[in-house]
């Protein structure tokens, strides 16, 4: 009985052992395969995984300033000054302003009515400016009255087809006038009323150039203030712009003959954070090479035949121009420009001829100094009118025909008129005289040197 018990025990350990024999092999079987599956994949070249479709690169879209005045000034606004923004009117003017001499075409030309005798004749000034003291003295009752400053220049201009300015300073009633805040930021404010506009206007002036380093004393809203009232005064303008739709020059049709105005400042008295970054590249126009020479070209192509460029540069109350005058001015000559004219150092620089590479000679005047200010150093009353005489030659081109200038003198008080600009020569002078004249007239031959002539006779 035992024995057969053994037996029977010995017989199912032998069955149990070959089913598990088999199941070792199945499992080492599959497991062969997986890994000799695995070795073939390894073994095989691995191509790179399909590659995403690119992802569509965006196109930045042009910017574009709102047409909204409210939001573009919302826009181009950056770092708010200290002084509290004012809620009032524009200044208005004394009396009903008269016609504008030109008006503006549908082709972006400015154009006037008035008959031409075949010669262009065209007046230049420097700085006009309006500071504190101007401010006090033009005070009225009612307003402001800034025409008597320029009681004995209007009769050269109205005898002049085409009369251009430097403005420096912004006009906007949402700021302090300089006589109301002569700082900010430790900087000359330089905001004046927008009546001063009326003098130029009564004065004869047709334009302004209007880059300079006061153009963010009252932020983005001061600029467009700004544009707001000389485009209310009927005054033409260049050097500062609301937006990438305006054009960068001016270009205006004098006697038969197109003339390109263009107008740069080198820098902004270090307050351009007040305005964005958009705001600065659009609003603003300062110098580069660069810029100079595609704005000439394409203003060249609109069909200027002579440009003119003011450019804001140099040192202050100086007659020697510096280094870097000398070599932007050898950039713009070469950038296509006609006769360039300086501003900023609030003093008389002088004339000169700038060779080009293409044989052409470019007339500089380094700086014309202020054409009218409160300023007291005797630099920077000297001043003049540069007179400049386009003529068609026999092939019909525009041609530099005459240039020359007036010699001024810039006084506190004359003959009962406040901070008013005087020629110091006969016949110009109408027969007044000022033993002023006299050395003010040698100051400033001397200083332009004797390769620009000088007009009229000195006492």
């Amino acid at each position: 009985m035992i024995k057969r018990i053994l037996c029977l025990l010995l017989l199912c350990a032998l069955l149990l052992s070959g089913c598990g024999a088999g199941r070792e092999a199945e499992t080492a079987a599959a497991s062969s395969a997986i890994v000799t599956s695995a070795t073939a994949e390894a073994a095989e070249p691995q191509s790179e995984p399909p590659a995403e479709p690119p992802a569509e690169t965006e196109t930045e879209a042009p910017f574009e300033t709102p047409t909204d005045r409210e939001a573009a000034i919302a826009l181009f606004e950056g770092e708010p000054y200290d002084y509290t923004p004012l809620e009032r009117e524009a200044e208005q003017p004394a009396e009903p302003l008269p016609p504008a001499r030109y008006s503006l075409g549908a082709d972006g030309v400015w154009r006037s009515d008035r008959a031409g005798d075949g010669r262009a004749v065209l007046l230049l000034t420097g700085d006009l400016m309006c500071q504190t003291l101007q401010q006090q003295a033009a005070r009225t009752a009612s307003g402001y009255d800034f025409r008597r400053s320029f009681d004995f220049v209007r009769p050269i201009f109205a005898r002049a087809d085409f009369v251009v300015g430097n403005l420096e300073a912004v006009l906007s009633e949402h700021a302090p006038y300089m006589s109301e805040q002569k700082e900010v930021e430790e900087r000359p404010h330089l905001n004046a009323p927008a009546s001063f506009l009326e003098g130029l206007r009564w004065a004869g002036f047709d334009a302004v150039v209007m880059s300079n380093n006061h153009n963010c004393d009252a932020g983005a809203r001061g600029i467009y203030d700004t544009l707001d009232r000389v485009d209310e005064y009927g005054l033409m303008h260049t050097g500062l712009f609301r937006s990438e739709r305006e054009s960068r020059w001016t270009l205006a049709e004098v006697d038969g003959i197109r003339v390109g105005l263009l107008s740069y400042a080198t820098y902004f008295n270090r307050k351009q954070q007040h305005l964005s970054p958009e705001g600065q590249e659009l609003l603003l126009n300062r110098y580069s090479a660069q810029r100079a020479r595609e704005d000439i070209a394409r203003l060249r192509e609109a069909g200027a035949e002579f440009v003119i460029v003011y450019v804001h540069w140099g040192k202050e109350y100086t007659n020697e121009p510096n280094e870097k005058q000398t070599a932007m001015a050898l950039e713009l000559a070469e950038a296509g420009a006609d006769f360039i004219v300086g501003s900023h150092p609030h003093a008389l620089q002088p004339y000169a001829r700038i060779a080009c590479a293409d044989g052409r000679e470019v007339p500089v005047v380094y700086s014309m100094g202020n054409f009218v200010s409160h300023q007291s150093r005797k630099v920077s009353k000297d001043t003049l009118i540069l007179r400049l005489v386009l003529k068609r030659d026999k092939a019909g081109n525009a041609r530099l025909t005459e240039q020359s200038y007036i010699p001024c003198e810039v006084f506190p008080y004359f003959q009962g008129k406040d901070y008013v600009v005087v020629p110091v020569v006969y016949p110009y002078n109408l027969e007044m005289s000022s033993p002023e004249f006299g050395p003010a007239y040698r100051r400033i031959t001397a200083v332009l040197g004797p390769e620009l002539e000088a007009l009229g006779k000195p006492e």
